[in-house]
């Protein structure tokens, strides 16, 4: 059996230009950041620790609401570390996902958790790895579903619909009765195992009728994460809003300061040769209004309106609403980690790469708030490998890396390397032949004629496009003849590529903790690497 290297982030699909400057030349990009991620200097522990955060209220907050959901004891004991003068934390964050979400939302934890611990070590004090829930996010179509590997190794796309939920944020989104049908069509599709009745029991009792979305996502990985000790913090609830009122405040009274600093951030990166990940444009609040939906809030005629404008209110109103019912705004992508690492001392937060993108819009935003900008960490990235895939990849001589095309394409180039030889050696050889005589064809022909040169071009071209179609055909007949070929790259591409996306931007983790039980989290791990910054390859 060979061995599987990692594969380096320049070959992977979909990864922005400043992710590839990020991981390979930070120095390149490291005036828009506050803080080298490959060194994290204890000197940068001290003066975030020395910092004032309100630890006690929000572990107090954070214990309310971590213990409905399943919280551990270890997760209690970082708790109380947190409630301490000098604690530190790393936080991660992600959408909360129908059933966990794909793979990579478990991986952020997981890259969460392991810099955590690691940091622990070096600095000798507790360091509480911390997933914020984007329960304030509104965006349900990229949340409420969810794709599987069947039984089969065909993919399952699995959704539940929820009726006039537009624009509404995660906190207030209800599982409705449907949510039962969706997991007897997962319970269906999977093998019967060992670890499976368990598994999607714990799964039914997170996602069960009645409960939001974001409080089933916290209870499924707690369940998933209980001996790590993660906390979880859910930034809807009234009383963190409450700890909030500065920033949003500080937004509307400096007429979005976050504005002007991540449009200034984002002309320097276009002059920098990168793309701004989140577009800016003046006039527009990086806070929104909160009431059955989130209204995005812009200067309308000197005052800042929401809701098409339905709603305008003074500057002095909105200061007043955000003091009164603070629980009435939510920021954007912009605001959201300034106003994270203004309540938590994070001294890392773990990324993907388009959020590694976007705070590069972001060290101008945290200045103009006085909150210091943590180092940001990128996430750990990830393939798994079943011993039944990795078969397909012997058999076929095949990398990772092959499956990352359209399927035909890599089926039309498997199935022309595994059609005999015998086969294409004759036209291979007329082609050769017809290669050098017919230039001599022309070469006579054009004394005799002239007008006939371009006839002759014309209809040689004509000549080696057939050969092309004739060799075309002989694949395809030898493919319609090797159908196991077919299958099983299709069974490859599916479990590497699915939906042309990579596994862990797609799958979903269920089927595969019922296959191997819990104990896949801690597989994956003690096998996830800190450092390297290469996609990796676990086999299972």
């Amino acid at each position: 059996m060979r061995e599987l290297a990692n594969i380096p982030v320049a070959e992977m699909r979909g990864v922005n230009k400043l992710f590839l400057a990020y991981t390979a030349q930070f120095e390149q990009l490291a005036d828009f950041y506050d803080a080298d991620y490959r060194a994290l200097a204890a000197d940068g522990v001290q003066a975030i620790a020395g910092r004032e955060y309100p630890r006690p209220q929000i572990a107090a907050i954070l214990a309310e609401q971590n213990e409905p959901w399943g919280a551990s004891e270890k997760t209690r004991r970082h708790l109380d570390a947190l409630a301490q003068a000098g604690s530190v934390a790393v936080v991660t964050g992600q959408q909360t996902g129908l059933f966990g979400g794909p793979l990579f939302t478990l991986y952020k934890a997981l890259t969460c958790v392991k810099l955590a611990e690691k940091l622990s070590a070096v600095w000798q004090r507790t360091v509480v790895p911390i997933f914020w829930l984007a329960a304030d996010d509104d965006d349900l179509a990229e949340v409420n579903r969810t794709t599987i590997l069947t039984r089969e190794n065909a993919l399952l796309d699995l959704s539940v619909t929820f009726e006039n939920e537009t624009r509404r944020p995660m906190s207030n989104i209800i599982l409705p009765e449907s949510v039962l049908a969706c997991q007897q069509q997962l319970d269906e599709a999977i093998l019967a195992s060992e670890f499976k009745s368990d598994m999607l029991a714990a799964l039914a009792e997170a996602y069960s009728p009645g409960r939001s979305l974001v409080e089933a996502f916290a209870r499924w990985l707690s369940f998933l994460l209980a001996e790590f000790g993660l906390v979880l913090l859910d930034p809807t609830t009234p009383a963190i809003k409450q700890l909030a009122i500065p920033i949003f405040s500080k937004e509307i009274a400096g007429h979005s300061p976050s504005t002007t600093a991540a449009m200034r951030a984002s002309a320097a990166l276009e002059q920098a040769g990168y793309a701004p990940q989140v577009p800016q444009r003046a006039g527009r609040c990086n806070l929104f209004y909160v009431d059955n939906q989130r209204h995005a809030l812009e200067l309308q005629d000197g005052v800042y309106a929401a809701a098409g404008g339905a709603l305008r209110l003074t500057q002095e109103e909105w200061l007043r609403r955000i003091q009164q019912t603070p629980q009435s705004f939510s920021p954007n992508v912009i605001l959201r980690p300034v106003l994270q690492d203004f309540l938590l001392p994070t001294v890392a937060y773990v990324a993907g790469a388009a959020e590694i993108a976007y705070f590069a819009q972001l060290r101008g935003v945290y200045e103009a708030f006085g909150v210091r900008m943590p180092a940001i960490y990128p996430r750990a990235t990830l393939t798994l490998l079943e011993k039944k895939i990795l078969h397909v990849l012997e058999k076929y001589d095949l990398r990772l890396t092959d499956f990352w095309q359209n399927p035909a394409q890599l089926l039309n180039r498997i199935a022309k390397r595994e059609t005999p030889e015998e086969l294409f050696a004759p036209l291979a050889e007329a082609r050769a032949a017809l290669s050098k005589s017919l230039p001599v064809v022309k070469e006579r022909t054009a004394a005799l004629d002239p007008t006939l040169s371009a006839f002759l071009d014309k209809e040689q071209g004509k000549i080696f496009h057939q050969l092309e179609t004739i060799e075309k055909k002989i694949v395809q007949a030898h493919k319609r003849k090797n159908e196991t070929l077919q299958q099983q790259l299709e069974k490859g591409s599916n479990a590497f590529y699915p939906h042309q996306h990579l596994q862990e931007r797609q799958l979903n983790l269920i089927p595969f903790l019922c296959k191997y039980g819990k104990g896949l989290v801690r597989k994956i791990y003690e096998e996830l690497e800190l450092e390297g910054f290469q996609h990796q390859i676990v086999e299972l």
